[in-house]
């Protein structure tokens, strides 16, 4: 027989400084088996986050089995991404082989390249392509599949660049490389100046994950077009549904750099449909309250964000397209068979604290996906979990934004605890951060051997 399901790890607080939470502390409620079986969809942060742990921290015997699936056989950091697209990286560079991962998971088995084709929650399995025929069974499910973007409610918007496919990043270098070569062409021929270039950011819906990321990538265009000398020829734009979408702190410190940039925000800007006009290589964006961005030289869209078919396919996700889960263990919490013996960690949970959204970020999957190994692990009080973010958002010329967002009481209590915020305008030293926390994930995932991270400076 199986071991018995565990029960929901508590936790208890210490005493909350108001700048910043005390740790949490899981305390295992029983004794641990080694009998069970753990399957993991999805080789993301979410997802290595709790196979490196159960390799890393966690006895051998605290589980039977941890099987990895992922569709793909790489893995990426979509913080690294902006280096490829501004040309200081090769796309290439911005993905690691998961076979390099082995030597780092010790116990894990990596199932690569294959698809899940449906999950089977009454019986506790999963199908996938490889092979049909051989359904995986499973004690314990950890659902880390990230979100997919889907244009599909927004006529036209499929035509523009989809920020976060990893695939899009070549297209974003080419439309960078286009305007720069467009605009010093107009200037030679003395195409008249009110003629600007213009690179459009578009949110289409929130919550998003990464949420600084629309801002990033319009201030490293800016430093982009600044160092080709044509950034007076291109006006840049970003457009939310929201009045603002990161947490309020955030807002005076982004508004200055928005100022000091040149960069257009456009709040509250529900997007209607998307027209495209191959003719004149130009893209207008429509918005429901009848204003619009005519003639775009290039649209870089954030997709509306949901989760995998198959999740929806297996009766998981709820109307807005994400898998609900408790805040304080990350266990789903539908009415689906078995769901005490599912969890979603990461983009694709939908968690909330205080009545917003739990902010989706490749730090904060890491740290749920750790959460829940230990869940059922069943480790005892010498687990400390902590829910503290650190998201830069690079601002050109080495500066940066430090947005850290702490949910450590929100997860300790999910019915009372409130999240808090420190930024930091980190106007030396921010690219230099960022690429210490890229290399963080890099040594843990690959080791000391793996290859680092390593984008030629800016001349």
């Amino acid at each position: 027989s199986r071991a018995p399901l565990p029960t929901a790890p508590s936790f208890r607080r210490t005493a909350v400084n108001p700048a910043r939470h005390a740790p949490v502390l899981a305390r295992a409620t029983h004794a641990h088996t080694n009998m069970s079986r753990v399957v993991i969809v999805g080789a993301g942060f979410g997802g290595l986050g709790c196979a490196w742990t159960f390799a890393n921290q966690l006895s051998k015997e605290s589980v039977s089995s941890v099987v990895v699936v992922d569709s793909k056989d790489w893995f990426t950091i979509g913080g690294t991404w902006a280096y490829a697209w501004s040309d200081r990286t090769p796309v290439a560079e911005t993905k690691w082989p998961l076979v390099d991962a082995k030597p780092r998971l010790p116990g894990v088995e990596l199932r690569l390249n294959t698809s899940v084709v449906s999950i089977d929650t009454a019986g506790k399995t999963i199908t996938l392509t490889d092979r049909p025929d051989e359904p995986v069974p499973y004690d314990y499910l950890v659902l880390a599949p990230g979100v997919v973007g889907d244009p599909s409610s927004i006529p036209g918007l499929d035509k523009c660049v989809d920020m976060y496919s990893q695939s899009h990043v070549e297209r974003q270098k080419a439309d960078l490389q286009r305007i720069v070569q467009t605009a010093k062409a107009n200037a030679a021929n003395r195409v008249a100046a009110e003629k600007k270039q213009t690179l459009a950011i578009i949110i289409a819906a929130t919550p998003y994950k990464c949420p600084v990321a629309p801002f990033e990538a319009a201030f490293i265009a800016d430093d982009f077009f600044r160092r080709h000398g044509v950034r007076d020829a291109v006006d840049i734009t970003v457009s939310a549904p929201v009045l603002w979408p990161l947490p309020d702190p955030a807002k005076a410190i982004f508004e200055r750099y928005l100022a000091e940039k040149d960069v257009l925000f456009l709040p509250c800007k529900t997007i209607k449909n998307v027209e495209t006009n191959e003719a004149e290589n130009s893209t207008s964006v429509f918005f429901e309250d009848g204003t619009c961005i005519t003639g775009a030289s290039a649209v870089w869209a954030v997709y509306p964000q949901t989760a995998p078919g198959f999740i929806k396919h297996a009766g998981l996700a709820n109307l807005s397209g994400f898998v609900p889960a408790n805040m304080g263990t990350n266990k789903v919490s539908n009415d689906v068979p078995n769901a005490d013996s599912i969890f979603c960690v990461g983009d694709c949970a939908g968690l909330s604290a205080s009545g917003k959204p739990h902010p989706k970020a490749g730090e904060f999957a890491w740290q749920m996906g750790e959460m829940v190994a230990h869940a059922i692990g069943n480790s005892g009080p010498e687990y400390v979990h902590s829910r503290l973010g650190a998201c830069i958002a690079e601002c050109g010329g080495g500066a940066g934004v430090l947005v850290a967002p702490d949910f450590t009481a929100c997860v300790a209590d999910p019915e009372n605890g409130q999240p808090s915020a420190t930024i930091t305008d980190k106007k030396q030293g921010g690219e230099e951060y960022k690429l210490q926390w890229v290399g963080k994930y890099v040594g843990k995932l690959f080791g000391d051997e793996g290859r680092k991270f390593a984008p030629k400076a800016v001349a």
